[in-house]
């Protein structure tokens, strides 16, 4: 059966750690940007993981550290992944990987003119996941709004070869996420869009987690079938 890698992004109180029990997801996003909305502290990030349901993997969202970030970052809260959506180069994932002995993801930022060549392969054997996101006026991550995805294709078609996952954030929904899975990314990134008022709305989580494992249901029914 297909299954679509879930990550709730953006998390911040304990009853947004208690709405992820008894949903199909994956993995929990802690912000550790500084300035953002839903920035968190390493040590709020320890208490929060602490409460995670088994199986869900931490993931810190970091933008342009130095390795002494990550490795201070990581003596605090035993992470499963760092998450790197600045501008760091495939030396600087190297050696997080090297170094530190972590699953790192990068995230590369979509604008509406860029084509396949956007998401260099020189960063694939440093990284477990390449993640797709929206660049909304220079603001990278965070702003609710989806690139255009008919770019998935290209760049699926170059990097499938190279064994690294390819996931997309950005407007993602429960609204619009059967016509971002009809593009079959291996996995979504949602934020924004399961708030209401600021806040982790557990229905709109639900119905999120709910929407993708329908489809991947629908999906995997279709090909034995065929």
């Amino acid at each position: 059966m297909k299954r679509t890698r879930i990550k709730l992004c953006g998390l911040r109180r304990e009853e947004d750690v208690a709405a992820l029990y008894g949903l199909d997801v994956d993995a929990a996003g802690f912000i550790l940007v500084p300035g953002r909305k839903r920035t968190v502290t390493p040590e709020r990030v320890r208490q929060l993981q602490s409460l995670l349901p088994a199986g869900v993997r931490s993931v810190g969202v970091m933008m342009d550290p130095s390795v002494q970030e990550v490795e201070s970052l990581l003596e605090t809260v035993p992470l499963d992944e760092i998450q790197l959506h600045g501008g760091e180069s495939p030396s600087f994932c190297r050696r997080i990987k090297e170094q530190l002995d972590i699953t790192v993801v990068k995230v590369f930022h979509m604008e509406e003119s860029v084509d396949g060549n956007a998401v260099p392969e020189a960063y694939a054997p440093w990284i477990g996941g390449a993640l797709l996101d929206s660049s909304v006026g220079g603001v990278r991550g965070g702003s609710g709004k989806r690139f255009a995805w008919d770019q998935i294709p290209a760049i699926r078609e170059r990097w499938k070869p190279l064994g690294v996952p390819l996931w997309v954030a950005g407007g993602v929904s429960a609204d619009n996420v059967t016509a971002l899975l009809s593009y079959h990314p291996d996995g979504v990134d949602v934020s924004s869009r399961i708030e209401t008022a600021g806040r982790k709305d557990p229905v709109l989580m639900k119905r999120l987690v709910e929407r993708v494992r329908q489809v991947d249901q629908s999906f995997s029914s279709t090909r034995k079938s065929g």
